[in-house]
């Protein structure tokens, strides 16, 4: 595949490499700056020019590392950036238990970074939104960005109670979130609205019935989006996106950005140490897995390779967003983007089925 290609997102004036970098491992206190810097320049080297970022990962560390690894390499105008809003970091110095909220789950929504003593606080309105936009920018060390993506609003970080609070913040007659960032794409401050999607461990319930897929569309009727980030719910494994949010997207001319191509590195390495999305794979997944494995090596092709060209191969989606924690690991994404594989692999995949037979397929 050719990585120079730039595709366009969505109905959007903003066009990428569809081999992008995810920026969230870079984010992790167990990654040194060193590294990080490292696997940032190998990702340039290996012409990936498109960076996705957020104040979530490492809460704040992510973006630092990101914009001084970019800086210098190249000038702004060579590269594309994709960072978030709806979490506002505010500093904490003395550790607050009061500011602590819980997700549904019982997971730490509003995370405090012992390193830093920032805490995460969401909302979603005009205001905040403005300033969260502008704290990313000084944290980058940048004077723009070329898309803002609507953060976590789902039923992995907030209760039935909390959602509607934070989709009224965003609505345009309430908060007014909606407006700051469409008027912030009118100004020319950025390309193209986006907003996450995500089915992971922690949310996996909302997608049973239908209400997490009714939420994405709630949203996609309040704000003019560009783009979704389709997390977990477009891979190899996962092809729950094709249900209605990949239609929507089609119908309303929605781009897509493939995050988590790996299932959170379960479809790169199937290690005892991976997770699948986040948890424990299901038995199901380990037993589909192992034989897509088996079959890609049958071929002489990496399972992860056909997980990252598989999801390239949707017609909505216009690039895929591997995360990688060390330079070998996005060097081995470029490899797996040009890896050669017969279309008897995904034949055999979808005869066994093992795939869904709608999915389009690279051969």
């Amino acid at each position: 595949m050719d990585i120079k290609s730039l595709r366009n997102v969505g109905k959007s004036d903003l066009a990428i490499t569809p081999l992008g970098f995810g920026g969230g491992t870079i984010g992790s206190p167990e990654v040194s700056n060193e590294a990080s810097l490292e696997t940032v320049a190998a990702a340039w080297a290996c012409g990936v020019r498109y960076y996705d970022t957020a104040p979530w990962y490492g809460i704040g560390r992510s973006e630092r590392r990101l914009g001084l690894a970019l800086s210098g390499i190249a000038e702004r105008a060579e590269y594309r950036i994709n960072t978030k809003v709806g979490k506002t970091l505010l500093p904490e110095p003395v550790r607050d238990e009061a500011n602590k909220t819980l997700s549904p789950g019982g997971q730490v929504r509003t995370v405090r970074d012992s390193l830093s003593g920032f805490r995460v606080d969401f909302n979603y309105s005009h205001d905040r939104i403005m300033a969260q936009h502008h704290d990313s920018l000084q944290r980058l060390g940048l004077s723009s960005v070329d898309s803002l993506t609507i953060h976590d609003i789902d039923y992995g970080y907030h209760s039935q109670e909390q959602l509607e609070r934070h989709l009224d913040e965003l609505s345009r007659d309430g908060g007014g979130g909606a407006g700051a960032l469409e008027n912030l794409r009118e100004a020319g401050a950025i390309k193209a609205i986006g907003c996450g999607c995500n089915l992971e461990s922690r949310n996996a319930d909302s997608w049973l019935g239908g209400e997490h897929e009714e939420l994405c569309e709630r949203i996609a009727d309040l704000v003019d989006l560009d783009f979704f980030v389709v997390a977990g719910a477009y891979t190899l494994l996962e092809t729950r996106a094709l249900r209605r949010i990949l239609p929507l997207c089609q119908e309303r001319g929605i781009g897509v950005i493939a995050a988590a191509p790996y299932a959170s590195g379960w479809l790169a390495t199937q290690s005892q140490s991976a997770t699948y999305m986040y948890g424990p794979a299901p038995s199901d997944i380990v037993a589909r897995s192992q034989r897509m494995r088996t079959i890609c090596q049958d071929h002489d092709v990496p399972l992860a390779a056909a997980a990252l060209q598989f999801t390239l191969a949707h017609p909505t989606v216009a690039a895929a967003i591997p995360g990688a924690k060390t330079a070998e690991e996005t060097t081995q994404n470029r490899r797996h983007l040009d890896a050669v594989i017969p279309a008897t692999v995904w034949k055999t995949f979808k005869a066994e089925g093992l795939l869904d037979p709608r999915a389009p397929t690279p051969a």
